[in-house]
């Protein structure tokens, strides 16, 4: 893997996914973005894949949300070229590839690149600074990512969808993103702390204490929303998709 990143994947790796008409994919380029607000850093990686058949790809991984996203570059009418009008909460109509589509822009903001390896179609550099735009609507998402190079201002739009573990191996022969921390480990530590707190409330119930009894702890953890960060008042989510110079963003 390159470093920073967390998916299981090296610059310069082919991948074949499954099928007698399977796919063939390199990865050419990858980076690790991050974005800073209220005090917390939130990253994210993005990912260049050249199709054997001369496709573009892109993958981005959120390591807050853990959510792999794959994404095409796609022609927009009318086309985006100016995101300051992109707030959050903002519906905008919009034909991708010809199909109609009314978006909701579910997270606005900037990302700036932490580390580069592999070599990108456009230039996309350390400190690189990029304005990006995560838009959603009926299981497509959008990114639209605005960023400066030597020839100026560049705003590229994007679509694509989430990708679970099966799709992961149908299109790239193997699950590319880690594994989720809620596995055998957590669910026998989870075990064991509710074991002790039984344990702990029997304990003083034997010892006379009618008002002790058992009770549920709920932990919760901020929740994805599709494919931005979101502020609903009580929980924020962050999704990060960003990129520039040709790639995708948080």
């Amino acid at each position: 893997m390159s470093r920073g990143t967390r998916l299981a994947l090296r610059v310069g790796e082919q991948l074949v996914g499954a099928g007698p008409a399977a796919p063939r994919t390199t990865a050419r380029a990858s980076a690790v973005l991050e974005m800073r607000e209220s005090g917390s850093t939130y990253t994210w990686e993005e990912w260049q894949l050249l199709g054997h058949d001369g496709s573009d790809v892109w993958l981005e991984y959120d390591h807050d949300e853990r959510e792999l996203t794959l994404y095409r570059p796609t022609e927009s009418v009318p086309p985006v070229v100016d995101l300051s009008g992109l707030h959050r909460g903002r519906q905008l109509d919009l034909r991708l590839d010809g199909r109609p589509h009314r978006l909701t822009v579910r997270e606005r903001g900037t990302g700036t690149v932490r580390s580069v390896e592999g070599t990108f179609a456009e230039p996309f550099v350390p400190g690189q600074v990029v304005e990006y735009a995560d838009l959603t609507a009926h299981g497509v998402v959008v990114s639209v990512e605005r960023t400066t190079g030597p020839l100026g201002p560049v705003t590229s739009v994007y679509s694509g969808r989430r990708l679970d573990v099966a799709e992961q191996k149908r299109l790239f022969g193997r699950r590319l993103a880690p594994r989720s921390r809620s596995g055998p480990v957590a669910a026998a530590v989870a075990g064991a702390v509710v074991l002790l707190f039984s344990f702990g409330a029997c304990q003083a119930a034997r010892a006379g204490d009618a008002s002790c009894t058992p009770r549920t702890v709920v932990t919760s953890a901020p929740t994805a929303t599709d494919p931005g960060t979101a502020d609903d008042g009580s929980t924020t989510c962050h999704r990060r998709t960003l990129y520039g110079g040709g790639g995708v963003g948080k």
